[in-house]
C-alpha cells in the first residue's frame, strides 16, 4: 500500500485518534508564525484540515489559504469540515514533492508532515525558490516532540525516516544551505523556521 492509499484508508477515523492538535496547542504553535491579516498561507499536507479554521481567523476575509494533500480521503474530510469557512480555502489534491503549486505565499506550513517527505532537502529548496515570497517564512511544526512522532511511525518507516530533534534537524538544514532556526524544541512543541 503506498502512502496516499494508507492515508485514504485511515482518513475517516483520523480526527477521532488525533488528540494532540487541540485548539490551545494549534494556536500556540501558530502564534510563533506571526500570521497577519491579508496574508496568503500554504498548508502542505493539510490532512483533515486541522489548522484551517485557526489560520482563517488570523488572516481574515482578505487573506487566502491553499490547502494541499495527496490523499483524496484526507482532502475529502477537510473539504467536508471547512469548505464554508471564510476565507474559503482552495483545496488541491497533489503530491507537492512531484507536482508544482502555483503562486507565492507569505507562510508555508508543514504541520506533522516532514517525516513523510521522500526528498526533504530538495523539496524545501524548491518551495523556497518557487512558492515563498521574498520576506516569507516556511515552518516545520509538530504539537509534540520527536520521540512521540517516532514511536507512532516506527512500524511504518525505516530508521532513515526518524524525525531528528528540532536542533539537530536545523543543523542538517543549515549544512545543506537552508536558512533555518529552531523556535521550539521540547516534548510539547517542535517548530523550525526557514527563510529564503
Amino acid at each position: 500500500m503506498d502512502d496516499s492509499a494508507f492515508f485514504d484508508k485511515i482518513a475517516p477515523n483520523w480526527d477521532n485518534n488525533e488528540v494532540l492538535s487541540t485548539p490551545e496547542k494549534v494556536n500556540s504553535i501558530l502564534d510563533f508564525m506571526d500570521i497577519q491579516p491579508g496574508q496568503h498561507i500554504l498548508d502542505l499536507g493539510t490532512g483533515t484540515g486541522v489548522l484551517l479554521p485557526f489560520i482563517a481567523q488570523r488572516i481574515g476575509p482578505k487573506g487566502k489559504i491553499t490547502a494541499v494533500d495527496y490523499s483524496h480521503g484526507m482532502l475529502l474530510q477537510a473539504i467536508s469540515k471547512y469548505s464554508k469557512i471564510k476565507p474559503s480555502p482552495e483545496f488541491l489534491k497533489l503530491d507537492f514533492e512531484n507536482e508544482n503549486i502555483s503562486g507565492e505565499y507569505d507562510r508555508i506550513i508543514l504541520y506533522c508532515v516532514y517525516p513523510h517527505l521522500h526528498s526533504p532537502i530538495e523539496t524545501l529548496k524548491w518551495l523556497l525558490k518557487v512558492n515563498l515570497k521574498e520576506n516569507g517564512e516556511l515552518f516545520i511544526a509538530f504539537p509534540c516532540g520527536p520521540d512521540f512522532i517516532n514511536n507512532i511511525h516506527k512500524e511504518r518507516h525505516s530508521e532513515g525516516d526518524a524525525l531528528l530533534s528540532a536542533l539537530e534537524l536545523t543543523k542538517v538544514l543549515r549544512s545543506n544551505g537552508i536558512k533555518a532556526d529552531t523556535i521550539q524544541d521540547s516534548d510539547k512543541a517542535y517548530i523550525i523556521r526557514v527563510r529564503p
